[in-house]
């Protein structure tokens, strides 16, 4: 194994790239190859020649194999022949020594990334039919303080309206257990969530392709499980997974996360770039946000100071108003509520059509609404974005194989790259338990991961993100 010398003077040597944010590290082969499904947008891994206990080709050989969109860059520190061919074979796309100096090190990964972006760029789009941008998308998950206060309505429409806009947009169905986006958009689809829960690791453009339903009306839509028991299965990493290959796919994920909460829509809230809590002006659904908001804070899934308000049925005339309501529950209300028109929602609900929604009032409402949260605009190309984007684990340094997140890569998504584990924050990534403060509606923020979404300890293996 590389001795802790040889990994301090790689870890000082990649703090000081300009261009790089290192994700993860791994100290093993078996932990880093499990790893690597963690990391769905990861673009290039650095593997040491003397990580084990597998032998190295071997790694890279089944690393290829599973994530052939991965460069791997072998790290060695003999530069022979022998070397150089059996890394070529096994399915590296290069082979550096392990002193290399910083430029040395940050053209490789430079160059490691951009073929990574360029091929999965070309494959994604081959198989579903998308934009090729390499644009990282946001996530907006929406909950509810309670049953019935309009979270699958508002979900569905902020959705459409994106979709009309020209956005590429995905849909998810996350409340599980009593989700029923079919019923909203009369559509049948005999595919689920499950289908990519039970995929494990290995989504691919194809399988994803054959999972979603795409609506003639713009989004296409990701359904939870037909029978609720199944959604049992569905857990944070697998979410983690589902989420983090949906954003690279499509420019905005719009989540209902139903008003339960559970380990999966945990996930999606501390992923998101944008959490938003349905609530009516009234006192039981006040208390409800309060109970759900405070179990995020518990959990460190997400502070309230960094949750958004969207008042529902809302009307002059009622007791409660928007501002009382940011006082009592110390979140930011959009400033655009949803107004109080039971019967204009029912023709667009009963016929399983959105667009039959024609009330003027409450078109307006969602164009501005989705207006407010910048969900008409592409994102940003630098694809910055969300609170768990990248995600550094914290620990000491003891492996070899490691992530890493090259800054300012157009059209990245996010690069994959690095030797060790990054212990500290970086000025564009706030890596570990780091906290950044509350973002301005609009733009993506910049990535900031909570606790679910720290990997193992030190070591040089791993990946960059």
């Amino acid at each position: 194994m590389p001795t802790s010398e040889s990994e301090m003077v790689l870890a000082a040597r990649f703090e000081e790239l300009g261009s790089a944010d290192l994700v993860a590290s791994r100290p093993t082969t078996s932990a880093l190859i499990d790893a690597a499904g963690e990391f769905p947008e990861v673009d290039v891994v650095l593997i040491h020649q003397d990580l084990g206990p597998a032998p190295v080709f071997d790694a890279i050989r089944d690393l290829s194999h599973r994530h052939p969109q991965l460069a791997i860059l072998l790290v060695s520190p003999t530069m022979d022949p022998d070397t150089f061919t059996g890394a070529m074979e096994a399915g590296a796309r290069g082979v550096m020594p392990h002193d290399s100096g910083i430029a040395e090190l940050e053209t490789r990964i430079t160059k490691a990334a951009e073929w990574s972006r360029t091929l999965r760029r070309h494959l994604e789009s081959a198989s579903l039919d998308l934009p090729a941008s390499g644009v990282r998308g946001r996530i907006v998950a929406i909950s509810g303080a309670k049953g019935g206060v309009g979270t699958t309505t508002c979900a569905v429409q902020l959705a459409m309206v994106a979709a009309a806009a020209d956005r590429v947009v995905c849909l998810v169905d996350l409340d599980l257990q009593t989700g029923d986006l079919p019923a909203f958009l009369n559509l049948r689809h005999r595919r689920s969530i499950s289908d990519l829960v039970e995929a494990g690791d290995d989504i691919t453009p194809g399988m994803l392709s054959e999972t979603l339903y795409v609506d003639p009306r713009g989004p296409h839509v990701l359904l939870a499980p037909e029978h609720g028991e199944r959604g049992e299965d569905v857990g944070a990493r697998a979410i983690r997974r589902i989420l983090g290959a949906l954003r690279s796919r499509y420019e905005l994920v719009v989540v209902d996360c139903g008003s339960t909460m559970n380990e999966a829509t945990a996930m999606a809230v501390e992923l998101a770039d944008s959490a938003i809590v349905t609530v009516t002006p009234d006192v039981p659904a006040m208390r409800g946000a309060q109970r759900l908001m405070g179990m995020w804070e518990r959990l460190q899934v997400r502070s309230h100071e960094d949750v958004y308000s969207l008042v529902t049925r809302h009307s002059r005339k009622n007791e409660i108003q928007p501002d009382f309501l940011q006082q009592l529950l110390g979140t930011r209300v959009l400033r655009t509520p949803v107004p109080a028109a039971y019967r204009a929602l029912e023709p667009g609900e009963n016929n399983g059509d959105p667009t039959k929604v024609t009330d003027e009032g409450l078109r307006k409402a969602f164009a501005r609404l989705a207006a407010e949260l910048d969900l008409l605009n592409p994102p940003p190309a630098s694809g910055q974005g969300g609170k768990g984007g990248a995600s550094t684990p914290p620990g000491g340094l003891g492996g070899f194989a490691s992530l890493a997140d090259r800054r300012g890569a157009k059209p990245s998504t996010r690069d994959v790259s690095g030797f060790l584990n990054a212990s500290g924050p970086n000025p564009s990534h706030v890596a570990g338990n780091g906290h950044s403060p509350v973002p301005p509606l609009g733009p993506s923020r910049g990535d900031r991961p909570g606790p679910g979404s720290h990997g193992g300890g030190g070591g040089l293996g791993g990946f960059g993100g």
